[in-house]
């Protein structure tokens, strides 16, 4: 919003109702709701960049987490410091959720991204990304990113005639995190942040074209009647 506008937004702490007040000059507005397709398209993009954005955030904040861990060295390791990694778990479940979704069809939702509009290169992290959200943070799918299994364990050797000492547990492997640390590649949050400007030039271009066609076309009062 420029200078001259400003907007306020507040949750009544009984009933959950949403206020949104919005000011001219500190004057009030009227508000009225345009209810078109191309305008619950601009609103279906809206709530896509948004997921997209959370996204982001999480995930700089899992960048955060790790540089102030031991660094290790190669592709693969299990993080030893399961404080942090339980939390950058979590965060990573999160933003693999929020940019899955933002390719999936959702109720309530008339737009939804596709693989075909991200330029070649970042198709090899996309694709690591959304199996990771269908097998793993959705739900356990079949590519076994995540497994678990009962198991018996007792000493190799046992003096004789002793009683075998055993337990009996389970083995939980779950991934922490697919992590580039920008050596080369893509990173997650370079990919986020330009599906997030695919969806940003989507959204202004029909924003263009409801002003265009519709409010300047109409007469910005005629909208209020």
């Amino acid at each position: 919003m420029g200078e001259e506008w400003s907007h306020k937004f507040s949750v009544d702490s009984k009933s959950g109702k949403k206020y949104r007040i919005y000011k001219y000059k500190g004057r009030p507005c009227k508000r009225v709701i345009l209810d078109s397709k191309i305008c619950d398209q601009m609103a279906g993009y809206a709530l896509i960049q948004k997921d997209l954005k959370s996204a982001i955030v999480w995930m700089k904040e899992i960048d955060r987490i790790r540089s102030s861990l031991p660094k290790v060295d190669g592709e693969f390791h299990f993080g030893q410091e399961r404080e942090s990694y339980d939390i950058v778990k979590g965060l990573f479940v999160a933003s693999l959720t929020f940019y899955g979704k933002c390719f999936s069809k959702c109720d309530g939702r008339p737009v939804k991204l596709e693989r075909r509009q991200l330029d070649e290169r970042y198709h090899e992290l996309h694709d690591i990304g959304i199996s990771y959200r269908h097998n793993f943070a959705a739900h356990s799918g079949a590519e076994k990113l995540e497994t678990a299994r009962v198991v018996l364990i007792a000493p190799e050797e046992i003096r004789e005639g002793a009683r075998t000492p055993y337990m009996m547990l389970s083995e939980i492997e779950q991934p922490d995190l697919v992590w580039n640390n920008g050596d080369e590649g893509v990173s997650w949050i370079e990919l986020f942040d330009y599906v997030r400007n695919i969806v940003l030039k989507k959204g202004q271009l029909l924003n263009d074209k409801v002003v265009k066609d519709v409010v300047e076309a109409n007469g910005v009062e005629t909208m209020f009647k």
